[in-house]
């Protein structure tokens, strides 16, 4: 009886711990609309914050008075500090543990981020000229190098731990850049009307405070939402091995060991690079295409309407991306987005025509905006699988920092290519140089680029060889 009763409570045990684990499963391959809502706001308020800041020389030379090349040298040299500090964030999140997990504590730093955008626009009117730039600078680069390289680094390792499925993951991604692109389009159309009715100093503190309110009800509402998993979970979940993880204690050799020898990111980050400096190039010589090459540039806000028209397809990528897998989607953007780019180099100023390029055109970057968080997550597992290290601030913080580079990169391109072109801005009438160099930055490198892409994003085999790994690691486990 003894012997029965024995066994009998045994497997009820194992029966519970069964469930345990069943229910875990469940869990980690679940889309929890919590979770995305919550990373989803977070994403979203950041863009509120970005936007507003964005005006922050308008700001000083209308508001403060101060001159604009006065603050134009003040936000140069800010942006240099900010390229800096993402590999020290990166660095600082991997060294990171708590009991609420690796970045979710970094979610609260949302409130300092805040706090930072009213300071800017709560710029002390009696200062001297010198004490506004010194302050401006201050609270700055507070606000875009520390609290917003914090929350923009740590994001993508909350995702990762927060999210643990790839199709749940794309899904999270695919709602938060609908909803970031629909929130950016209204606040670019309502913020210049408050602005326009608030600018005075103290208007523009009333303004960020407004704002700052707003931002900080999301990002306490993230931080309730996004819950990671705990290390417990990711072990049993097969995601870990208990004791392997060598992160904590990374130098930065180590961490350029651990990149140098994932051949994936160093892949990765060559190409979105080379995507960037693109995207740099044709946003920033739109202006100058329509204006010069078409004469119009009203033309420039009826062509931008139809981004809208690709909204309606954002529940369906998810889908695509289960069957044709994020790298062959990625590549499939980039070549539409390449035709849409050669047609709008032939089309000239027929609306229609401008219009229907356009949409295609925009393709280029849907796939690398949609899915490149997740092709940087694989990469981390893969330097887990592979050396048994996890590095994951330090990745997101290398796409972070390449991305800010390229920007940098492609504004001094642009510049280089309208000099040689003999574009003079105090003409009424352009050179053909000028008008070929404007066709080539906005339309054909572009293009070059989307099909350079199509045929080199191919390598990047992470997902295949990730699964190649895990497999091992079970069979070595059992």
């Amino acid at each position: 009886f003894l012997h029965i009763r024995y066994n009998w409570n045994l497997s009820k045990g194992e029966e519970v711990i069964m469930k345990k684990q069943l229910t875990l499963q469940e869990r980690a391959q679940k889309f929890s609309l919590k979770n995305a809502v919550g990373y989803a706001l977070q994403d979203g308020t950041n863009t509120l914050g970005a936007l507003l800041v964005s005006y922050v020389t308008f700001y000083a030379t209308d508001s403060l008075y101060l001159s604009a090349v006065s603050i134009g040298m003040v936000l140069a040299f800010s942006r240099v500090f900010d390229g800096i500090t993402d590999l020290l964030a990166g660095a600082l999140i991997d060294r990171t543990r708590t009991r609420w997990g690796k970045a979710r504590p970094f979610v609260l730093v949302g409130f300092l981020y805040w706090v930072s955008v009213v300071a800017i626009f709560s710029t002390p009117e009696r200062f001297s000229d010198i004490g506004k730039l010194i302050w401006i600078f201050v609270t700055y680069n507070l606000c875009n190098a520390v609290f917003n390289t914090l929350i923009g680094v740590s994001k993508g390792v909350l995702l990762k731990r927060t999210t643990v499925s790839d199709s749940a993951r794309i899904k999270t991604l695919t709602m938060t850049s609908l909803l970031v692109s629909l929130a950016a389009i209204v606040i670019a159309v309502v913020l210049p009307l408050l602005i326009a009715k608030n600018n005075t100093p103290g208007g523009w503190r009333m303004l960020a405070i407004g704002f700052a309110v707003i931002g900080c009800i999301s990002t306490a509402i993230t931080f309730f939402c996004c819950v990671e998993f705990t290390e417990d979970e990711l072990v049993e979940l097969g995601l870990e091995k208990a004791g392997q993880g060598k992160e904590t204690k990374l130098s930065f050799r180590d961490y350029g060991r651990a990149i140098i020898k994932n051949k994936y990111m160093v892949i990765y980050v060559a190409q979105y690079a080379v995507a960037m400096l693109a995207m740099g190039l044709f946003n920033g010589a739109g202006t100058y295409y329509y204006s010069t090459n078409l004469g119009d540039l009203t033309l420039m806000s009826a062509v931008s309407m139809v981004s809208f028209l690709s909204y309606p397809l954002y529940p369906i990528y998810p889908k695509i991306i289960a069957k044709i897998g994020p790298i062959n989607f990625t590549r499939a953007t980039f070549l539409i987005g390449a035709i849409g780019f050669a047609a709008r180099a032939m089309v000239g100023n027929n609306l229609v025509l401008l219009c229907v390029s356009s949409f295609f055109a925009g393709f280029l970057l849907t796939g690398i905006n949609l899915v490149g968080q997740e092709i940087t997550i694989q990469c981390m597992d893969y330097s887990y699988l592979k050396n048994g290290i996890r590095a994951e601030g330090i990745y997101m913080a290398l796409t972070g920092f390449t991305y800010k580079a390229a920007m940098g990169v492609s504004s001094a391109i642009m510049g280089f290519l309208l000099g040689i072109a003999n574009y003079d801005g105090a003409q009424s009438v352009q050179p053909t140089s000028a008008h070929i160099m404007i066709n080539l930055m906005f339309n054909i490198i572009p293009a070059v680029v989307g099909v350079l892409m199509f045929f080199t994003f191919k390598s990047i085999r992470v997902g295949e060889e990730n699964q190649k790994l895990r497999a091992a690691l079970q069979a070595e486990e059992e």
